[in-house]
């Protein structure tokens, strides 16, 4: 899983298991024929440790910060701290043994019963993203982990979304209407990304942001929109470049937001490796979620749009 500057503090350094960062670079051969071992490992190790990567020209400064001069060069973290690493093409064995060595690192933590105990969330959770990126599945999810949603249900199923919108119609008015708010602690609620700079700053937010592969978004709409009977004659080129250019200025703004706790959640890999991002979507919410009645809300035969 690529993660970026933005994501690398909470996904990296407030992480209570063993991370391994690949630091890679495109034009690097070896790192290119390191990726599928990279991935692998990640499938391997994903019930208690975490392997992400980071593209050093993407993200200059994280390679600046941890002083990487070669790639692919990988880095094991423990408590928000670097334990171990190792520069050059890697075997699976050796990645291995450099998250055993942060899993000695890491301190350990009581294992709560989520059954039997009652979480107080005092923050409010936004599901939010593209269009068609699987925000109505994480609802779902996420109620089924055990956070009730906020929702109206005036939007009914259907073929495009057959298990529900999970709409809340007052969110859409929040620049001059907030006092859903209230009654929004403890819940989740589906937010369009650009209604985000709006939310009152007085309080406390957890956000699932579902990203996806920009074309398959592109196919999902399209088809949508088509079998309702709208006609786009918006080239789509011009759509990816849209959204391209909004989710970089998102991620421009989202740093100074300090009552903003975000954690990007990528839907191809929520498909492939259950197990490993709803792990790490527990520990956005301080592993009080019931995994395994979120893992059961994920249906693979929804997933009808695939990259070429």
């Amino acid at each position: 899983m690529e993660i970026r500057d933005t994501d690398f503090e909470e996904m990296v350094l407030k992480s209570d298991r063993p991370v391994l960062v690949d630091f890679w670079a495109s034009w690097c051969p070896p790192c290119k024929m390191m990726q599928p071992v990279v991935d692998r490992l990640a499938l391997k190790v994903g019930d208690w440790a975490d392997v992400y990567s980071v593209n050093i020209d993407r993200c200059p400064a994280l390679a600046g910060q941890f002083e990487v001069s070669g790639v692919p060069t990988f880095i094991a973290f423990a408590d928000g701290k670097a334990v171990d690493r190792k520069t050059g093409a890697l075997t699976e064995g050796q990645m291995m043994a450099l998250l055993k060595l942060a899993e000695e690192s890491t301190p350990k933590v009581p294992v709560l019963n989520v059954a039997e105990t009652v979480f107080d969330r005092p923050y409010i959770t936004i599901v939010s993203g593209l269009p068609r990126s699987g925000t109505s599945m994480m609802m779902r999810m996420l109620e089924a982990g055990g956070i009730p949603p906020l929702t109206d249900e005036f939007r009914a199923a259907d073929e495009d979304n057959p298990n529900g919108y999970y709409e809340f119609e007052d969110v859409k008015s929040i620049e001059n209407y907030t006092t859903w708010i209230d009654r929004a602690p403890s819940h989740s609620v589906k937010m369009v990304y650009s209604l985000l700079e709006h939310l009152p700053v007085d309080r406390e937010y957890r956000i699932v942001f579902m990203r996806r592969d920009v074309d398959e978004i592109l196919q999902s709409q399209k088809t949508m929109l088509e079998r309702n009977g709208i006609q786009t004659d918006i080239p789509d080129a011009t759509m990816k470049a849209l959204f391209e250019r909004q989710l970089r200025q998102f991620y421009t703004w989202l740093p100074s937001q300090s009552h903003l706790k975000l954690i990007n959640v990528s839907y191809n890999q929520l498909i492939s490796s259950p197990q490993t991002v709803i792990a790490q979507i527990d520990r956005h919410f301080d592993q009080t979620l019931d995994l395994e009645s979120m893992t059961g809300m994920i249906d693979p035969g929804l997933y009808r749009h695939r990259a070429a």
